[in-house]
């Protein structure tokens, strides 16, 4: 398993001792103070006759604990690569990354098969490839098992690519076919329009079906149509949704309770409650907006932080900047928001109405805030992963404040 970021959010002793006890933790570019790696860089697994190679790569820390220093992938995975290749059949890049980047390793390093990614708001992404790598991931938070079934030639190129194109260019041959039929059954083939259309058209067909025919003499498509994908890899995918209905594993259960009473209680020990905040609050909104404000305390934004108490999640900063105050124009450092006095432990006026709420309150006509709450607002935290039936229009009916 490769080491991302939110693995290490209360520190490296945890995962150092698990380590220990024989967890294959894995990062190539997490490293000590001298230089050297803490986790295992890569690891060799034999699967039946095909030796597998697997890399890790940690995405990128905003604050990386004491200790931790984080190198470039640039700099550290040529050479990396270039020996674990040599030592497997098939190369796995377990990475954090954020895709842009992830698509770039596929670019530059041709000897990777598969990255295998983690990223937060990629969701289930169906299997990509570049140049010869496939990239792919599934949901967050366990809501999806993802099966993806090899069937893996130690030649170590990807067929499947080959025969969607094929398949996609012969589907737009069979379009210009029909559209050239169309025009000389219903055009007067005297007239210089329909002759420079059908000249167009019939330029087009000549280039796909060199296309095609470029493609089947490359050996992935035989000139017969048999398909020879003997000597190609191929691979099939599905992503299986974990039912609500299915039944907790109680231990598991109570193993998944300690730790977010752990982190809550981590966070709990910042107790000096942060007074310099840019926000307002929706207290110094009520002067001017009285009837807003009133009808705001009725809806359940007002009550958006009792829910995490409740649940015992308070502090939990991977949930609190959804149901305390925040704005996307604004940024805070998220451990701010553990420290946060009671007027602003709540979704307000400043979430949805981003702006300059201080200094629109000292100085409304210079200093502005939104009137009209963008969908974009909404949907930073209403994602799938949390609000699958989130509708802005439905939503809007009911959270909207009154116009005046």
């Amino acid at each position: 398993m490769a080491v991302a970021p939110l693995d290490l959010a209360a520190g490296t002793e945890i995962l150092l001792a698990s380590q220990k006890q024989g967890f294959p933790w894995l990062s190539a570019n997490l490293l000590d103070p001298k230089g050297q790696p803490l986790f295992e860089p890569v690891r060799i697994k034999k699967v039946g006759a095909v030796k597998v190679g697997l890399i890790g790569l940690t995405g990128q820390l905003n604050s990386p604990p004491s200790g931790v220093r984080q190198a470039d992938w640039r700099t550290l995975l040529p050479a990396l690569i270039e020996k674990t290749a040599r030592q497997c059949d098939i190369l796995v890049l377990l990475s954090s990354l954020p895709p842009a980047e992830n698509q770039e390793i596929a670019r530059q390093f041709p000897a990777i098969h598969l990255i295998l990614a983690a990223n937060l708001d990629s969701g289930n992404m169906n299997p990509q490839q570049i140049n010869n790598s496939l990239i792919t991931q599934t949901d967050r938070q366990g809501k999806y098992q993802g099966v993806l079934t090899i069937d893996w030639n130690k030649n170590g190129k990807w067929g499947n690519s080959k025969e969607e194109e094929l398949n996609t260019l012969r589907n737009r041959l069979g379009a210009l076919n029909q559209q050239l039929q169309r025009m000389r059954k219903q055009a007067d083939p005297q007239q210089p329009e329909y002759l420079a259309k059908v000249k167009v058209i019939e330029e087009n067909r000549e280039t796909v079906a060199q296309q095609i025919k470029d493609i089947e003499l490359k050996g992935v498509v035989t000139g017969n149509g048999q398909n020879s994908t003997s000597e190609m890899s191929s691979f099939s995918f599905n992503f299986i949704p974990l039912k609500q209905s299915l039944p907790e594993a109680p231990d598991i259960r109570a193993i998944i309770t300690g730790i977010k009473q752990q982190i809550n209680e981590q966070n709990r020990k910042v107790t000096k409650k942060e007074e310099s905040l840019p926000f307002l609050g929706h207290d110094g909104c009520k002067s001017c907006h009285p009837a807003q404000t009133k009808f705001w305390q009725s809806t359940n934004h007002s009550r958006a932080w009792e829910t995490l108490q409740k649940a015992n999640q308070a502090f939990n900063l991977e949930c609190l900047p959804c149901h305390v105050i925040s704005s996307s124009e604004i940024p805070v450092n998220r451990n701010q928001l553990l420290a946060l006095p009671k007027s602003l432990q709540t979704v307000g006026c400043e979430n949805c109405h981003v702006g300059p709420g201080k200094s629109h309150a000292a100085n409304p006509e210079q200093f502005h805030m939104k009137k009209q709450v963008e969908e974009k607002i909404c949907l930073s935290c209403h994602t799938p992963q949390h609000d699958n039936h989130f509708s802005y229009q439905e939503k809007m009916k009911r959270i909207a404040c009154p116009a005046n």
